[in-house]
Order: C-alpha cells, then sequence, then structure tokens
C-alpha cells in the first residue's frame, strides 16, 4: 500500500486523497468505513486512526511504526522506516518553527506544518536499561539490547492535523 502523507492539507493513501476538513461519508467513500472505538475511527486493521470534528476530517495518526504494514512517507522518506533522528532533522527544517516536546524526546509536534511523532523509547533511556540490568546481575542479552535500540532509533506512530492541531 503507497501512503503519502503532505501535511496541513491531505493524505494519499493508494491514489485515494483523505483531505484535512472532508466529511467522513467522503472519506469513508474513498477509503472505506471505519471501525469507531470511543471518539476515534480505525481502518486498515487498526494501522491508521481518523479524528473527526464536526463530521470532519481533522487528524490522521498511523500507528503501528515498523512492525505495521503501513509504511506513510513524509517529504520523500519513509516515516517508520527511516532512523528516528534522520526524519527529526528533515521535519525540523520543513517546519521552521515552534518543536514541541513535552515528553523529553519520546515526541515531537511540529506545530507550523501540525506534524506528531512518538516512540517507545529514548537512546540514553536504553543505556540506562542496559546498566540496570547487569547491575541486578541480569545483563540483557544482545537480541534485547538490539530490540530496546530499534524502539528508540524509530517513530513507532505519525500524525497529522489541521492546520493549529498542535496548538490547542
Amino acid at each position: 500500500m503507497n501512503i503519502e502523507i503532505y501535511p496541513l492539507d491531505r493524505v494519499v493513501i493508494d491514489g485515494a486523497a483523505v483531505c484535512f476538513g472532508m466529511e467522513q461519508s467522503a472519506v469513508e467513500a474513498a477509503i472505506g468505513k471505519g471501525q469507531r472505538i470511543g471518539k476515534r475511527y480505525y481502518y486498515f486493521n487498526n494501522e491508521m486512526a481518523i479524528d473527526y470534528s464536526n463530521n470532519k476530517a481533522e487528524f490522521i495518526e498511523f500507528l503501528c511504526g515498523g512492525d505495521g504494514i503501513l509504511k506513510p512517507v513524509i517529504y520523500g522518506i519513509s516515516a517508520f522506516d527511516a532512523r528516528a533522528n534522520d526524519l527529526f532533522e528533515i521535519l525540523k527544517e520543513q517546519n521552521n518553527g515552534v518543536i514541541g516536546d513535552t515528553e523529553n524526546g519520546y515526541s515531537y509536534q511540529f506545530q507550523s506544518i501540525s506534524v506528531g511523532i512518538y516512540r517507545e523509547a529514548i537512546p540514553k533511556e536504553v543505556g540506562e536499561m542496559i546498566e540496570e540490568a547487569a547491575s541486578f546481575g541480569n545483563p540483557m542479552s544482545d537480541d534485547e539490547i538490539q530490540y530496546e535500540m530499534n524502539r528508540a532509533d524509530h517513530w513507532a506512530t505519525i500524525g497529522v492535523g489541521i492546520a493549529g492541531y498542535y496548538q490547542r
């Protein structure tokens, strides 16, 4: 499945455009009916969610990171396959404005382009985890270390919203 993210405008999924501000019925005509859980609608085996406000698409989020089938591309780079720092730098350059960092490196909100990214671990935390496990006499295996480093070096979610979404 080919997915292109165009911040502040639309997400294109195999040629079908889901535009911000699009009526939910038009979204469903383009990509199918979502499964409602709470206020969110989930699509493609729960790998993508759309939040609607006044029945119009307001926020689109891709949820499964590198483990999922969906591989959204933004500014020419695969959001989940790229290294975390590489994607961060591209988004920072495109944003050219305020970047929210309320979770100390776990997530960032690029306010000018209404893009948010989240990861499950940060490199500093992995180093501390390795040291702590060793200090308790239960050192982590190479596979465990690789798994944790991968979580720290790749984004788990990427979300895009209408203009001003992250400025609320």
